[in-house]
């Protein structure tokens, strides 16, 4: 068990009981790992904001549908499944930082910038500069 401060060092377990790495190979793909998982959090909290953007504008240019309509539509319940999962990898990412290992925790920032810069680049189509001319 670890303090909780800030360590290196190639001796974590992570998560899991079998998820233990005792060398530099095992940190090595461990980060690699925690890089492409925080960057498919990071996919997953773009592609869910683009389906509520998507569904409201579908949602404006039709009939207005019943509160149950709505409640038991399908992608509600898609978006559901899609929260959940979202939630689950948020916390386990969390986790991860909590071992405190520098290597993680900057596992965590590069994962979180790839997957942002490889799944939120619309972000940066501003058209909102009226203020600002």
């Amino acid at each position: 068990m670890h303090g909780m401060s800030f360590h290196d060092g190639v001796q974590e377990t992570i998560l899991f009981k079998g998820w233990i790495i005792n060398n530099a190979e095992g940190m090595i793909g461990s980060v690699i790992g925690v890089i492409l998982l925080t960057a498919l959090y990071e996919g997953l909290k773009s592609y869910r904001e683009y389906l509520f953007a998507r569904t409201t504008f579908l949602r404006k240019n039709q009939q207005k549908k019943s509160r149950n309509a709505l409640l038991f539509s399908g992608v509600h319940f898609f978006q559901t499944f899609l929260h959940v999962i979202q939630v689950v990898l948020g916390y386990f990412l969390m986790f991860i930082f909590m071992t405190y290992n520098y290597w993680l925790c900057i596992a965590i920032g590069a994962g979180t910038a790839l997957g942002y810069w490889l799944f939120a680049w619309d972000k940066t189509n501003n058209d909102n500069t009226d203020c600002c001319s």
